[in-house]
């Protein structure tokens, strides 16, 4: 039996690979998992550490700027729910997300819920049963904002991937994530 097979050209290993050669790091197996996801973050994160909270940090509705409509495949000045949330653990921060969703792809009821519900948007698309498919977009190490600085108490670097969510070849939600380099390293 030949068991040869071909390659799978996953392109996320790739863009692992070329993070860690051009920043001279090791990422870590589940740092490796949690970049990769074509799924919640939270999922595994929920599996590892127990239940967590989300906490809304920002949420409003703006008209987008070029940069964003460019994201969004929208025209510019469309409006935009901006949602800023952390996912922590007994308060101690896990993960900060900033997402654009365009409200003219979203129905009334997901939209209220969006802006009343303090949970995932993952979570309201799976108990909605909205199927999408998630394209990562970018994977890179960054220097934190002063947002970041303050809500993670720390300068290290950040480790971050960029995606966006579509349904049907349409942009739903454009995510960018962001945790400390130094996290999810070992359980």
């Amino acid at each position: 039996m030949n068991l040869e097979g071909k390659k799978i050209n996953e392109p996320t290993y790739d863009l692992i690979k070329l993070v860690e050669k051009e920043n001279n790091v090791k990422i870590s197996p589940i740092q490796k998992i949690l970049l990769s996801l074509r799924g919640p973050i939270t999922t595994p994160l929920d599996a590892l550490y127990g239940r967590l909270k989300l906490f809304v940090l920002k949420q409003e509705i703006e008209k987008a700027d070029a940069h964003v409509a460019d994201l969004l495949d929208i025209n510019e000045g469309d409006e935009v729910l901006i949602r800023e949330v952390i996912v922590h653990k007994n308060g101690r921060p896990l993960v900060y997300a900033f997402s654009y969703i365009p409200t003219k792809r979203c129905n009334d009821k997901i939209l209220k819920l969006l802006l009343a519900e303090e949970i995932t948007t993952g979570l309201i698309l799976s108990e909605n049963n909205i199927e999408t498919q998630r394209q990562i977009n970018n994977i890179s190490i960054e220097t934190p904002t002063p947002i970041l600085e303050e809500l993670f108490n720390t300068t290290e670097d950040m480790l971050t991937r960029e995606y966006s969510m579509s349904q049907h070849g349409t942009i739903r939600l454009y995510t960018k994530e962001s945790y400390p380099l130094s996290y999810f390293r070992e359980l």
